[in-house]
């Protein structure tokens, strides 16, 4: 009997899967594919419906070192690209048909995760920006880019280091003021010391020069 629920379930979880697949085709234009590659798209998993970026990321990490993870405005699904295949093919046989509880309103939602061949930019951030937002796309070359990521010190001591957290699979390091990940807010009242590094100073002329 029980084999015969597991059995249904997995049934219905396929359905719904490949329900997802024509739903992304149809409205999207987003391919899935049935091979393993490093990028997943997960169906119910988008700021569409209430999934925050903390918990997807707090679900994904566990899986491997993500990459990217693109979220776009309005939608009911989100893209992840892991380091490896091998770390997405095993968040898809861990995640596929998992039920989650909403931390933001306690509502259970079921992932639904199929594989694409790549995720592109066009793919995931809306046509039409908010008044005074651009996306400026390579606004620094590598070479900046490693200048720029050699400038930040991971020990420091602890008078004048900045607030650092190791989060799983990734690290971050905050400027300016800490990000609360517990309210996705900053308090303006504890600015940070040190300030921004000083190779900032080169990349935020070139903004002001857009």
């Amino acid at each position: 009997e029980d084999h015969l629920k597991v059995h249904k379930m997995k049934k219905k979880v396929l359905r719904k899967q490949v329900r997802a697949q024509h739903t992304l085709m149809r409205h999207e234009g987003i391919e899935c594919i049935s091979y393993p590659t490093q990028s997943l798209v997960i169906a119910n998993a988008g700021l569409g419906n209430g999934m925050s970026r903390h918990q997807l990321l707090g679900i994904i990490e566990e899986y491997g070192l993500v990459e990217t993870l693109l979220m776009p405005p309005n939608k009911p699904y989100s893209f992840v690209k892991y380091g490896t295949t091998e770390e997405a093919k095993k968040a898809f046989d861990a995640l596929n048909g998992k039920e989650v509880t909403l931390e933001d309103f306690g509502q259970n939602i079921v992932l639904y995760i199929n594989f694409v061949e790549k995720v592109f930019w066009q793919n995931a951030v809306p046509t039409n920006l908010p008044p005074g937002l651009m996306v400026i796309e390579k606004i620094i070359s590598p070479e900046e880019e490693r200048k720029m990521l050699e400038s930040i010190n991971w020990v420091g001591d602890e008078d004048t280091q900045n607030a650092q957290k190791t989060l799983k699979h990734r690290r971050v390091k905050h400027f300016g003021y800490e990000f609360c990940y517990d309210n996705n807010n900053v308090d303006k009242d504890k600015p940070l010391p040190g300030g921004l590094p000083e190779i900032c100073n080169l990349f935020l002329e070139k903004c002001l020069k857009q």
